[in-house]
């Protein structure tokens, strides 16, 4: 017969104690509704600070901080055609670090007067005494300007009490944005952000599996886990600075800005501090990667690629191009003395690349051909001596120094004695070809280095959603039957040269 199970019961102090503690619930506290619940005002602010500081965690949690979109800082000219005295601010969203929404519906000019000055503590100061401070440097100095978040109470009422005493509440409180000025180095303008994750190196039973393994993940066996482990979830932000203005009292958070853009003020003819004309407004900027742009990123659409090359109808085909063509593709005597440039060696960027980063370094052409006795291949690499940036020069719009594209210049000696001559190697043996192209060394205008990865058998455009990257294009040609007759009665180089002076 089996006994019936007991429980034991908890003792009774223990559950006292864990039960009777009058909990202030900081985690999120939310009404519960019931039938015959008294709704005061005190409910009302309880629902709508649990919705309000939920919201605002999730944002600074999942999103991060910066600007969304919009925001768009450009320099206006005064009504009165004085110069450029104002700033106008287009619409735009931004989070910032309390996870709070900035956002400006509309386009807004704004004066010097109607940014609120911030010294380099953080604290409001005067705006011309800020200006004075910095002498002669205000005038080479520069200036941040920042967005923040501020209220407004609106919709005045009359209250009367039971004891008779009227007072004056509030029916709305409107959220809107001010902006602010800080001096800061000219440098910070285009520093860009610093990685906020930092890797050590994971130990561990995991870890050593994963090691084992050999199967790489992203972010390391322990980065991103004990990166999220240390990361708090932070607290509602407060500390609202009321700042009197023409038309009543507005409350603004003056810690947390969002950076919209570096300018400078000047004197206008007046000897007013005013805005100048100069605005930066991409380099301080923090900005929050949406997830349409986020998969933009992946896919590499910032970046620049290889669209077209002279010889893709050659890259990776089964059959060998021909000797002829491949001599011919090689081109001819050019401007300069003994350089041949090239017919078909040719490339073409989708966005202007800088002219002074393309060097003959950045590409190498290498010719491969069986060696006679032991099967070996044999390497020998095309002595390729400039490049010719005048094939795709730039278009209306783009930057000073910067192409679209460079052909291959190689030595015309080589080319009539290694390739034309009698000794050429591609004589009675077929060779093959590969081009490389050294995408980690071409910059563009952006100032990142082109994705140059070709993808299988397809050339062109080039990308696999990274930086930098070689692009390897190889082909055969077939066999040379004997040196072209132009080209049997030199011997050397040496010759050719002699006979083409005499």
């Amino acid at each position: 017969m089996e006994k019936p199970t007991t429980h034991k019961k908890p003792p009774a102090g223990a559950a006292r104690q864990e039960c009777c503690t009058d909990l202030k619930c900081e985690s999120g506290l939310r009404n519960n509704y019931f039938e015959g619940k008294r709704l005061t005002p005190d409910s009302f602010r309880v629902e709508q600070r649990y919705l309000v500081e939920r919201r605002r965690l999730l944002n600074r949690a999942v999103y991060g901080w910066g600007v969304v979109y919009g925001y768009g800082v450009t320099a206006a000219p005064e009504e009165c055609g004085g110069g450029p005295g104002r700033l106008k601010i287009g619409a735009g969203l931004a989070l910032d670090e309390c996870g709070r929404e900035l956002l400006q519906v509309a386009a807004r000019p704004i004066a010097l007067d109607e940014v609120i000055a911030i010294d380099e503590k953080g604290r409001r100061a005067d705006r011309e005494q800020a200006f004075s401070a910095a002498g002669g440097d205000a005038l080479r100095a520069c200036w941040l300007l920042s967005v923040h978040y501020a209220e407004q109470s609106t919709g005045p009422v009359a209250i009367n009490d039971p004891c008779s005493c009227e007072r004056r509440e509030y029916d709305h409180t409107c959220e809107t944005v001010r902006y602010s000025l800080r001096r800061i180095d000219c440098d910070d303008c285009c520093r860009g952000f610093d990685c906020e994750l930092e890797c050590g190196c994971g130990t561990g039973r995991c870890c050593e599996g994963h090691k084992e393994e050999r199967s790489p993940q992203r972010g390391g066996c322990r980065c991103l886990c004990e990166h999220l482990t240390d990361l708090l979830p932070g607290e509602e932000c407060g500390g609202l600075c009321v700042i009197e203005e023409p038309c009543g009292s507005v409350r603004v958070d003056l810690r947390h800005g969002v950076p919209l853009a570096c300018l400078g003020v000047v004197r206008d003819a007046c000897e007013r501090w005013t805005f100048g004309g100069e605005v930066e407004a991409c380099g301080p900027r923090r900005l929050v990667k949406r997830n349409d742009l986020l998969f933009d990123l992946i896919r590499g659409c910032d970046l620049t690629r290889i669209i077209d090359i002279g010889w893709k109808d050659w890259h990776r085909r089964e059959e060998a191009v021909s000797f002829d063509d491949f001599s011919q593709a090689l081109g001819s005597d050019g401007d300069r003395q003994n350089e041949y440039v090239t017919r078909d060696f040719w490339v073409t960027f989708s966005r202007p690349v800088r002219e002074d980063t393309l060097r003959p370094d950045c590409f190498a052409m290498t010719v491969m051909s069986v060696e006679r006795e032991g099967g070996w291949w044999q390497t020998f690499r095309v002595p390729i001596v400039w490049l010719d940036t005048t094939f795709a020069p730039p278009e209306a719009g783009d930057p000073a120094g910067h192409v679209r594209g460079a052909r291959v210049v190689v030595d015309g000696a080589w080319v009539e004695d290694g390739v034309r001559g009698r000794r050429s190697l591609f004589i009675g043996c077929e060779a093959r070809v590969e081009i490389e192209i050294r995408g980690d060394f071409i910059v563009d205008c952006n100032g990142q280095t082109i994705d140059a990865n070709a993808v299988g058998l397809s050339p062109v455009p080039t990308g696999n959603g990274s930086p930098g990257g070689s692009f390897l294009s190889s082909f055969r040609v077939a066999a040379a039957r004997e040196a072209p007759a132009r080209a049997a009665q030199y011997d050397t180089a040496a010759d050719r040269l002699k006979g083409a002076s005499s």
